[in-house]
């Protein structure tokens, strides 16, 4: 390429620049991108004397940069398939292996439990029973029962401190009701 066709690319590249990348946004919606498209689609035409014998360079680079940004758009869908399915496994025994260790915590901090608290919280909380069905399967008040659940609350809220009371919650159902 003569020194005076590259001037004149580095010309239409100084003074439509912007516009290009805007025009390779429309298609991304990335401006990072974007602006590589333009930056490569500039170095193709530079290092492949792409515009020897082109009448309108500008409107070839628009072009250029179109089907670049299209293609880039396809080879995203088809890798990000892949990255889904992939991520999709990851996630999924991510996720698994995170229950089965709220599930230990739980299970520990429920043995920690004293027996008649922990049997409340079992048949309040995880088997759903009203305090009065509960204080008459076990024997005692009302107020009894409620005591013995605020006391099991409280065991559990300092033994799993670092857990959110809906994680608790979530994973207590899940170990009884799975």
């Amino acid at each position: 390429m003569d020194s005076s066709t590259e001037n004149r690319i580095r010309g239409l590249f100084k003074e439509n620049y912007q516009e290009w990348c805007i025009h390779s946004f429309a298609f991304l919606h990335n401006m990072d991108e974007a602006q590589d498209v333009v930056q490569d689609v500039l170095v193709k035409i530079l290092t492949g004397n792409k515009l020897e014998g082109i009448a309108n360079p500008s409107s070839y680079i628009k072009a250029a940069i179109k089907n670049t940004s299209l293609q880039r758009i396809k080879t995203k869908q088809k890798t990000g398939k892949l990255e889904d399915t992939h991520s999709l496994m990851d996630h999924s025994h991510e996720q698994e292996l995170i229950a089965k260790e709220k599930r230990e915590k739980v299970q520990n901090a429920l043995n920690v439990l004293p027996d008649q608290s922990k049997k409340v919280f079992e048949l309040c909380v995880l088997e759903g029973l009203q305090y009065k069905y509960t204080a008459d399967i076990m024997g005692i008040s009302t107020n009894t029962v409620k005591y013995h659940l605020k006391k099991a609350y409280k065991i559990l809220r300092v033994t799993l401190k670092d857990s959110y009371l809906f994680n608790l919650i979530f994973v207590i159902v899940f170990i009884f009701f799975v």
